[in-house]
């Protein structure tokens, strides 16, 4: 387990940044995630959120980093986010219209009587609020899916949605076993028989990440709600199995479809976010060149039974 200490706990409200944002939202469970895989920045506590008035579809797991405590200085930081936002927003003023007023005397008096007291809130505000300025301020990130992949996703979400139907568990090949085989077809390729011992290190922690990620996001942000009442079924049968053993090609395209907002606030640097985008384009290259094997070619049809129960 990780030495590190939850700031937050179960069922606590609190801050939640979501964009430039910040949101009020319940933690629904904390969990130190001490897997050892620093590429992907998931060391340390994390999270399960509902965001207040918002779809469950939302509920994400978020790091300590993304939170606030649900206090004064918490809602000091939100309002100032919600003036620069609406400031940003505002059409510019024309050049020579608004000058500054001079603040009356009574104003000036009372601004110097209360110097040190609102000099001390001003230092808490901006004490709370540095430690989010790096992630206000971090790179997009966007993960490009081929056209030849948006169509299986279309295809995936019309079979499920439109359809009422499934994809037949246990795939084959699963999720951690296509991802195996990447990495021996990489590894098989001339430019990976080239590649010196860190390299192939290298991409042993990427594929362990992912498989991670599919993990950890599986049952919260893949599935369709039509999905849930067979995800839960596989949990039953399967408690000694992750679900990146069960599920195969079609979820791990939907993460891929998702990466980008999950790991955008995360603690990845720059360089180890281009190196694991560059990854995830050559899985997707590869999964086009096996497209007809590794994807499901029909859809299971349901029972009447089991589609009232997914629409309870």
């Amino acid at each position: 387990m990780s030495g590190s200490m939850n700031q937050f706990t179960n069922d606590e409200y609190v801050l939640a940044y979501h964009g430039p944002l910040l949101y009020e939202a319940r933690i629904i469970l904390a969990e130190n995630w001490d897997e050892n895989n620093t590429l992907l920045g998931t060391v340390g506590p994390h999270y399960f959120i509902h965001y207040k008035g918002w779809k469950t579809t939302w509920d994400e797991w978020v790091p300590e980093q993304r939170l606030l405590k649900l206090n004064e200085a918490g809602f000091a930081k939100r309002r100032a986010l919600l003036d620069a936002q609406a400031k940003k927003n505002r059409p510019p003023s024309v050049a020579g219209s608004s000058t500054a007023s001079p603040a009356p005397a009574s104003t000036a008096k009372g601004k110097e009587k209360g110097g040190k007291k609102n000099d001390s809130k001003k230092r808490a505000r901006e004490s709370a609020v540095d430690t989010e300025a790096a992630f206000l301020n971090r790179p997009e990130v966007k993960i490009v899916i081929p056209e030849v992949l948006k169509l299986q996703l279309v295809d995936d979400w019309e079979n499920v949605t439109k359809n009422n139907q499934l994809v037949t568990l246990p795939r084959k090949p699963n999720v951690r076993e296509l991802l195996e085989e990447y990495r021996q077809y990489v590894n098989n390729t001339k430019k990976g028989q080239d590649r010196g011992p860190r390299a192939t290190a290298l991409l042993s922690e990427i594929i362990s990440g992912i498989t991670l990620y599919f993990d950890k996001a599986l049952g919260n942000n893949l599935l369709y709600r039509f999905e849930r009442a067979q995800y839960v079924e596989q949990k039953r049968q399967n408690t000694d199995k992750p679900m990146s053993e069960i599920y195969g090609a079609e979820h791990l395209l939907r993460l891929f479809v998702n990466f980008g907002p999950f790991i955008a606030y995360t603690n990845i640097d720059t360089e180890s976010l281009n190196i694991l985008r560059e990854y995830i384009n050559d899985i997707m290259k590869w999964m086009i060149k096996e497209q007809k094997r590794l994807f499901v070619k029909e859809y299971e049809s349901t029972s009447t039974h089991y589609q009232n129960m997914s629409r309870t």
